[in-house]
């Protein structure tokens, strides 16, 4: 997270005036599209810039710095990070394209400026509200209760900058990521300091915290991609009391790291794949080299090792293609995850090797842990919308899965979901993925707590640590196995943060 300080109240202050607080009156025309106007064109959110003779030149710059990042805001909402350009940031903005270059060197630093800007007046906000109580306040939880409902209130209030701070964002590269860290490790502090007041004390994990707050993002990413940034309102509770079935002594008997069985070995029996499905790998396999913007149709078959005409029978375009290989992966994970629960003598138990499965196939499969948890943002808006697609349909697979009495609503199986999800991404983005499989009771004690209750999630996870530690006598772990199939370097991976 570079030199960024992780604490409660040190996010870093932008140096320029924000989004709305500098001169510049808005047009009130941007509220709409222009039906005249040629497909792909867009109103002025502001007025054309004059030169005005004598003007103090700090505050014509506060100005166009106030439209630049208005414009920022407008134009990833309706274009996302990757489909925005230059031209139509000028437009909207209502300056020229060498304005645009005196504030900013590419336009990377110009959306960051903007997050910055963003997440520095949502968070102050949201800290001011955590710290709103006074010295006789009694209710521990009490501070945490006002964050949740001013982060619940930016989404409802701000749903276009909030957009932007955490969906537009997973697009934008490394150091939109690290900024997204730091962020998730502030509300994480505000979560942990809240916990340390309560009168029993319970040592959390900080990774847990982390994938709590990863959870909570996730539900608010999928209201704000459906376009119902409002259907969070009432939510906030619901997501407060699921947050705190975690807070369990029994969290503290939960291991670090545990053993896992090693990989299995590939069927050498396995059907030749098909022409479409050579073309799904093929696809995948490029974009997990980063190759997903700018790849063309004749690259796929080139690889697919097929006629040149063949692309166009199945798919209508490069990202439908993507979208499909990404599908057949996720598919073939969670046949895995089920087929490797079979056996287990309770549904807890099944649920533990589902989840270790699924951190195997990520580990053990990079191809698809590139493509999942990295590619599928270089797609655009279009891919950040099939990812949540995807964790959605994960949510409705645990909520049909668990037991009758006990199964989550919907909003607690997509917060499950998106927490275990976290963990991965952390790693694989990372490239920590051959840690997964070793992590297997943190994500499988997210997914069980708050459905059959922390302390019997955690003699579940025991006993099937157990069982782990019966059969791994004699044989190797998965980490040693699928270390020594890997390059010393990534035999080795970095620790856990």
């Amino acid at each position: 997270m570079g030199a960024r300080d992780q604490g409660e109240g040190n996010l870093n202050k932008p140096t320029s005036r924000g989004a709305g607080q500098g001169t510049a009156a808005p047009n009130k025309r941007a509220d709409r599209q222009d039906k005249a106007a040629p497909a792909g064109r867009r109103e002025p959110l502001y007025p054309q810039l004059k030169a005005r003779p004598g003007a103090d030149r700090e505050a014509v710059r506060a100005d166009q710095r106030a439209r630049l990042h208005g414009a920022m805001i407008e134009g990833v909402a309706e274009y996302g990070y990757t489909g925005i350009t230059t031209r139509r940031l000028r437009t909207l903005a209502g300056v020229s394209a060498r304005t645009i270059y005196e504030h900013f060197p590419s336009k990377e630093a110009y959306f960051l400026a903007t997050y910055d800007q963003v997440v520095y007046e949502g968070m102050g906000r949201i800290q001011a509200a955590y710290r709103a109580g006074d010295v006789t306040e009694r209710d521990w939880s009490a501070g945490l209760c006002r964050a949740f409902e001013a982060f619940t209130a930016e989404i409802i209030e701000r749903p276009k900058p909030t957009r932007l701070a955490l969906l537009d964002v997973l697009a934008a590269g490394p150091a939109a990521r690290e900024r997204v860290e730091h962020a998730e490790a502030v509300f994480a502090r505000m979560v942990s300091q809240s916990f340390a007041q309560a009168p029993e004390e319970v040592a959390m994990p900080q990774s847990l915290l982390l994938s709590l707050v990863g959870g909570i993002w996730f539900v608010t990413r999928s209201r704000l991609l459906r376009g119902r940034p409002t259907a969070i309102k009432g939510s906030g509770q619901e997501l407060f009391e699921w947050m705190l079935t975690y807070r369990d002594p029994a969290v503290e008997a939960l291991p670090r790291r545990a053993p896992v069985p090693a990989p299995a070995r590939a069927s050498r029996s396995r059907p030749k794949d098909d022409e479409r499905t050579r073309l799904l790998r093929a696809v995948a396999g490029l974009a997990a080299g980063g190759g997903l913007p700018g790849l063309t149709p004749g690259q796929i078959t080139h690889r697919a090792e097929v006629h040149a005409d063949a692309f166009a029978a199945h798919f209508p375009t490069v990202n439908d293609c993507f979208f499909a290989s990404l599908e057949l992966m996720s598919v073939e994970a969670v046949a895995r995850a089920l087929r490797e629960s079979e056996g287990a003598p309770d549904w807890p138990r099944a649920l533990c090797r589902s989840v270790r499965a699924l951190l195997c196939q990520i580990a053990e499969d990079p191809t698809f842990a590139r493509a999942a948890f990295v590619a599928v943002y270089a797609a655009g808006p279009s891919g950040t919308q099939r990812r949540a697609e995807l964790m959605r349909s994960f949510a409705a697979l645990l909520a049909r899965q668990a037991p009758q009495g006990a199964k989550p609503s919907a909003l607690v199986a997509e917060a499950i979901v998106g927490s275990v999800w976290s963990i991965a991404h952390r790693h694989v983005v990372h490239d920590r993925a051959l840690m997964l499989p070793s992590l297997w009771p943190h994500a499988a004690y997210l997914a069980l707590a708050p459905i059959v209750g922390a302390e019997a999630a955690v003699e579940a996870i025991r006993a099937e640590i157990g069982a782990l530690d019966h059969l791994a006598v004699g044989r190797p772990s998965a980490i040693a196995a699928a270390s020594a199939s890997r390059p010393a370097a990534a035999a080795a991976p970095a620790a856990p943060r």
